[in-house]
């Protein structure tokens, strides 16, 4: 008979909330591309949703939030990070990242293309991170970016997403890709 509480997939989450934690609290949290630095934080959620399915992905997404809520209250250090303090910028839009990975994992799983599902589901949960955040700061503070950053709204997420963004969802693409195979091959899984 079966509680409810699968250890695998607890144990599972609890080592990919250790590893968001690290990333964030080290240098190891963000790649330097030459001019730019691509933030990786975001992968162990977008690894959980396309391992473990929606629901682990969303509660993944929600710790990863909070970390980021976190990490705005106590060691704020970027001109935006102020407004991570809400959770509707910080928390809400990490949600989610697993749960979009998990979906564009199981679609692209079920087609000729199942070879490039890691791939897909990393390039999904990056960008639907960076879109619902940019999404959300639109909604609520775009003239307060625009202030901080100096620029138009419409130019700062040009600028992120013709930089930042595409170097982030490769980097995740690549690296979910490797870590989800592992992981299904050592346990047989199919989603």
């Amino acid at each position: 008979m079966k509680t409810g509480i699968d250890t695998r997939k607890l144990t599972f989450l609890a080592l990919m909330l250790a590893i968001t934690i690290i990333m964030d609290l080290t240098p190891l949290g963000a790649v330097p591309l030459g001019t730019i630095s691509a933030t990786i934080n975001h992968i162990p959620t977008i690894i959980t949703g396309a391992a473990l399915g929606p629901v682990a992905g969303l509660i993944m997404g929600t710790l990863f939030g909070i970390v980021t809520l976190i990490h705005a209250m106590t060691r704020p250090n970027g001109v935006l990070d102020p407004l991570f303090i809400d959770p509707l910028i910080s928390v809400l839009p990490r949600m989610m990242i697993g749960v979009a990975s998990f979906y564009v994992y199981r679609l692209f799983s079920k087609t000729k293309l199942r070879p490039l599902s890691g791939l897909a589901a990393g390039i999904a949960g990056s960008l639907t991170n960076t879109g619902l955040v940019f999404l959300m700061l639109y909604l609520l503070y775009a003239k307060e970016v625009a202030e901080k950053v100096g620029m138009a709204f419409k130019a700062v997420v040009i600028s992120v997403f013709t930089t930042n963004a595409i170097a982030e969802a490769v980097i995740s693409a690549l690296l979910t890709a490797a870590i989800v195979a592992a992981y299904n091959r050592y346990y047989r899984l199919d989603i």
